[in-house]
């Protein structure tokens, strides 16, 4: 990404813009941390908890999109994104729960 001290970091100079590589991979890698850390959070939390803290994460969502101000279709996709690495977290946490219990 941009980098002010982007030729003084070392080794071959940095381009002001990344290529979409780049970018797809750094996204890829933010996504699976996201992932990983929503897993454990929410295996964490009891069953009673884990509604109030998916509603806490949607309500932290909507409030960034909207202080973003991010147009509607790209608050829309935000928030539909959000909601699917939700869902697939919850799900995982469900799923290591029961490995965990049946183990």
């Amino acid at each position: 990404m941009l980098r002010a001290k982007r030729d003084n970091l070392g080794g071959a100079p940095s381009k002001a813009i990344p290529s979409m590589g780049e970018v797809e991979g750094r996204m890829m890698i933010l996504e699976l941390i996201a992932l990983t850390a929503l897993t454990r959070l929410i295996r964490l939390h009891d069953v009673g908890d884990r509604a109030d803290l998916l509603k806490a994460m949607r309500h932290a969502i909507d409030r960034k999109c909207h202080d973003a101000r991010l147009c509607g279709t790209d608050t829309d996709s935000a928030e539909k994104y959000a909601e699917e690495l939700l869902a697939c977290a919850q799900e995982q946490a469900i799923d290591l729960e029961a490995i965990r219990n049946h183990a």
